[in-house]
């Protein structure tokens, strides 16, 4: 299959190159030049199907033509290991429960996929791999896990000032040896910024190889796409009709959200797909304006969606033809602010005793403002409520039940490198760990 850069569409690549090199060099990023229909009797039969079954079969659709169908199952199957219950949280309202994997956070998925691709499509002459991240936390902690000690690999995780604890940097920095954590004495859009400066940097890549493990990378999406088809399935299980179904996502990147309209381009039937955003509202402000005008970040309770220039907008525009009203017809926004996201997590835990972390609480409020009267509705559980534990105290006025399955971070003396919010101070940090 071939690929395009949505800055420049006459710029194609193969599938390979699309996803090891990641970002095109004039900007944008890839998305591919077609996208595949999944086949009827997939559809008929997904409320039977395991995530892995689902996985498999939305993946190869779109690299089968490029990767071998074994490969693909193996990674599958490694990487999708842990569950992915729906749950209902009150009558007519679901929550799909992505927080199952190693740290907690539905970031699992994305980045045990990417491990295992990479390390399928690994050359054997020594190469090594060069994986630029950006996080303000639950990215990072998913990346270190699942790229720890990789062959011939290279992590560099970039977050911001302040945005995470010396405890979280620590671990993150002790999953392996090849994990490289820079602290940035900036904000988010800063170290993307960085990041993409070294994408766009050809002195630099003719030295090093370089690829991302952030949803700028177009390979993260395809386990995502999945999850829309398993949901749908499990609640179609239930007797739920499909098109009565809302999708409220998450939204800081929008890597989730394009991975939901994908689907839907490629055969899904739900309802309307919902961009649950913070404070850092560009997108839900471009869908009411037209005009995409990032601001300064602001520190929000649902801190991992603090960013104000997200990288997949330019994807959902290519998927609805450059048309905002094209995408208006399957997508709607939403702003959360604070308040609301406080008193969401209260109201549910009230009603139900069902615990919502910030994040998904701003899934919920926006669903609730976008229902329409339908009596169904999915939030997609990004994170377990443990991952913000002095945030859910403070708001529920009680500690949150911990989560057996999440180490705790460690103690001590720990200091990350350092950097200023420059590219030449990350492309001299790259070379030197070479």
């Amino acid at each position: 299959m071939v690929y395009y850069s949505t800055e420049q569409p006459d710029e194609t690549v193969s599938m390979h190159d699309a996803v090891s090199s990641c970002v095109p060099q004039s900007g944008g990023v890839y998305m591919p030049a077609s996208l595949p229909r999944i086949p009827h009797a997939f559809l008929q039969n997904m409320s039977d199907m395991s995530l892995r079954e689902i996985a498999y079969v939305t993946t190869n659709v779109f690299m089968g033509e490029d990767i071998d169908s074994a490969i693909i199952k193996r990674v599958v199957d490694e990487s999708l290991s842990f569950d992915a219950p729906i749950v209902e949280i009150s009558p007519g309202l679901y929550a799909l429960e992505l927080f199952h994997g190693p740290t907690k956070v539905f970031k699992d998925i994305g980045a045990r996929f990417l491990a295992g691709f990479f390390d399928a499509m690994n050359p054997c002459d020594g190469t090594v791999l060069n994986v630029l991240v950006t996080t303000t936390g639950n990215t990072g902690m998913a990346v270190a896990n699942a790229f720890a000690d990789k062959k011939n690999v290279n992590v560099f995780i970039l977050y911001p000032h302040g945005s995470m604890t010396r405890g979280d940097a620590a671990a993150m920095a002790m999953a392996g040896s090849n994990i490289h954590i820079l602290e940035v004495s900036g904000s988010i859009d800063d170290c993307k910024s960085m990041v993409s400066s070294a994408f766009a940097d050809s002195s630099l890549r003719e030295k090093v190889l370089l690829t991302s493990a952030n949803s700028t990378n177009f390979a993260r999406l395809m386990p995502q796409v999945a999850l829309f088809f398993y949901a749908m399935g499990r609640l179609v299980s239930l007797g739920v009709k499909p098109e009565d179904v809302d999708i409220a996502v998450p939204s800081g990147n929008l890597g989730m959200l394009t991975s939901g309209l994908m689907a839907k381009r490629i055969g899904l039937e739900c309802g309307r797909l919902i961009g649950a955003c913070n404070a850092n509202n560009s997108f839900d402000r471009y869908m009411a304006t037209g005009r995409f005008e990032p601001h300064p970040t602001v520190h929000t309770y649902a801190r991992l969606m603090d960013m104000s220039s997200p990288s997949n907008m330019s994807r959902l525009l290519a998927l609805s033809g450059g048309d905002i009203n094209v995408l208006k017809g399957d997508v709607d926004s939403a702003t959360v602010g604070d308040d609301l996201i406080a008193s969401t997590i209260r109201s549910i835990a009230d009603k139900s005793g069902y615990i919502v972390d910030p994040h998904t609480a701003v899934g919920v409020a926006s669903l609730s403002l976008h229902r329409r009267g339908k009596p169904e509705g999915l939030v997609f559980a990004t994170a377990h409520p443990d991952k913000s534990r002095e945030l859910m105290a403070s708001i529920l006025g009680r500690d949150v039940a911990t989560c057996s399955g999440l180490s705790q971070t460690p103690s001590g003396s720990y200091r990350p490198d350092r950097l200023p919010p420059t590219y030449p101070a990350l492309k001299k940090y790259i070379l030197s760990h070479q």
